[in-house]
């Protein structure tokens, strides 16, 4: 393992490699509600959040016993299964259910309030001190979430809005879950903690899932959503996690935090060019002011890089 010297070092003059996995993981984040979209036509959400996570888990567990990581100790299950609970049950299907009623553009944009609210988790729980700058850009994110979702004229009814208020749960969800499960990573390899995060984590999402995937009848699923369903396992799971966790290594967790800005140019651009979604004055505003937020928490490197959706 590599020292912290050497760890600050390549976050002053990171090589080429470096910025090449942060863009390659954040590209990967964002083609998942493209991806997701497309394999949503014919594949049911919880049947998706159930073949999603059991592959993933899978793969993970099949990582972990190749680089022979070592298993978790007993007393440390019961908090394990929490962080699955949070970051993997409550993520993957608040995350999947929420992209199944509003955009992909929305979708991507939500999802980028994950470092704000890891931060104001994390001041709530005495783990962070509140900064200026830090109220600032928890303001700022605060009032993009709020005008995306057109508060003033909240109506439960709107496909949209719901999708929009499950992808901000999706986020509390996960931003718990970084801020719960970091100290347990000083003792375990990273690849330990997420293999068995995500095994606990699919368990309760296969037990609800189990009906839906009993009544799934795959012959009804075109080749396209099965393309997709592919491309969302291995790049936008598997790959991305790889990719950032390599760089992780070699960089400053800020650094990897910069690279989210990535995310909703891509995700727009093939949301619009691919989905035909339309931009429009409301969506690009809240964009700007989401992000802005992020740009002012971030200049101290505070916040946590950007994980897995």
């Amino acid at each position: 393992m590599r020292s912290h010297a050497a760890v600050a070092t390549a976050g002053t003059h990171e090589p080429w490699t470096v910025h090449a996995a942060l863009l390659g993981a954040q590209t990967g984040f964002a083609l998942f509600p493209i991806f997701g979209k497309l394999a949503l036509v014919t594949i049911p959400a919880m049947v998706l959040a159930a073949y999603r996570v059991a592959a993933a888990a899978l793969l993970l567990e099949g990582a972990r016993r190749l680089a022979r990581a070592r298993e978790l100790e007993p007393a440390d299950r019961k908090a394990v299964l929490l962080y699955g609970v949070l970051g993997v049950s409550l993520n993957q299907v608040l995350f999947i259910l929420g992209l199944s009623l509003t955009t992909a553009i929305n979708t991507t944009i939500l999802t980028a309030t994950i470092p704000i609210f890891t931060l104001a988790v994390a001041v709530l729980m005495g783990r962070e001190k509140m900064s200026r700058r830090a109220g600032i850009g928890m303001a700022l994110a605060a009032a993009g979430a709020f005008w995306l979702l057109n508060i003033h004229r909240f109506d439960w009814h709107s496909r949209s809005m719901r999708g929009n208020l499950l992808l901000l749960a999706n986020a509390l969800s996960y931003s718990f879950y970084l801020v719960l499960s970091r100290p347990i990573l000083a003792r375990y390899s990273v690849l330990t903690i997420v293999s068995r995060v995500f095994l606990f984590g699919a368990l309760p999402i296969l037990a609800v899932a189990s009906p839906f995937v009993v009544a799934f009848r795959p012959a009804s699923v075109t080749p396209l959503s099965w393309l997709s369903l592919s491309a969302v396992i291995l790049v936008c799971t598997v790959l991305p996690y790889a990719l950032n966790s390599w760089a992780l290594a070699r960089t400053h967790a800020s650094r990897v935090a910069f690279y989210v800005f990535v995310q909703p140019v891509i995700a727009s651009a093939l949301a619009v060019s691919v989905l035909g979604e339309t931009l429009n004055a409301r969506t690009v505003s809240a964009a700007v002011l989401i992000f802005a937020g992020l740009a002012v928490s971030l200049v101290k490197g505070r916040l946590p890089a950007r994980p897995v959706p």
